[in-house]
């Protein structure tokens, strides 16, 4: 069951979202905010899963509390709901540590994708800003970290980056889910990073683009 924490200041659009996310099967809504304060004191005292947060909001919007997350133990994926289909909201989300972006003229259903995708630890980003080059969006750093990786462990972070399970993985590379999850722990060792939320976060910000790679192990 997926837990979810629901931050609006609409309370007509608030309460449809949480009917829309208590009607699914797997996902239940363990709270509601109307500002980014409430939200984070939420999700500090209920411990979701998933913090569903708008970006425009009173007291403190959506990206004051998404750059106050990462102090949170456990920290819970973070899907951002905004009406901004553009390149800089979007940019400052994803480098704040959001998990996923959608926007609010989103379908029910991509939004259902989007909760489920963030809490597996997958990025989500809505079909309404696919226009924008997204993946390779962030400010450019020296991309030598990368070198460090195998081609293999290369290929398997792309995959991740597009949102793909270690299971699709397993299967699309024709390698075991252990072998996998080996190179997925390599790749993060080797990029210094934690968790598969950052190791997305640094691959976006050294420019990695989604492609095709090496077959090689």
């Amino acid at each position: 069951m997926i837990r979810i924490v629901v931050a609006e200041d609409h309370r007509l659009v608030r309460e449809g979202i949480c009917r829309l996310l208590e009607d699914a099967e797997d996902m239940k809504v363990v709270g509601q905010a109307s500002n980014g304060a409430d939200a984070l004191k939420l999700a500090e005292m209920l411990h979701p899963d998933v913090l569903l947060l708008d970006i425009s909001m009173p007291r403190m919007d959506g990206l004051e509390a998404l750059a106050q997350v990462s102090a949170l133990r456990p920290k819970p994926q973070v899907l951002m709901l905004s009406v901004h289909a553009d390149a800089g909201m979007l940019q400052q989300a994803l480098q704040a540590g959001a998990l996923g972006y959608v926007l609010k003229e989103a379908a029910a259903d991509e939004l259902l994708a989007a909760i489920r995708a963030v809490a597996r630890g997958s990025m989500y980003l809505g079909n309404g800003i696919s226009q924008f080059p997204a993946r390779a969006l962030l400010a450019q750093r020296p991309q030598n970290a990368l070198g460090r990786l195998s081609p293999r462990e290369l290929e398997v972070v792309k995959k991740i980056v597009e949102g793909l399970s270690t299971r699709e993985i397993a299967a699309i590379l024709g390698s075991s889910v252990k072998t996998v999850e080996k190179q997925r722990r390599d790749a993060m060792r080797k990029l210094e990073v934690e968790n598969v939320a950052s190791l997305v976060r640094v691959s976006l910000e050294l420019g990695l683009k989604a492609g095709k790679g090496s077959d090689r192990d």
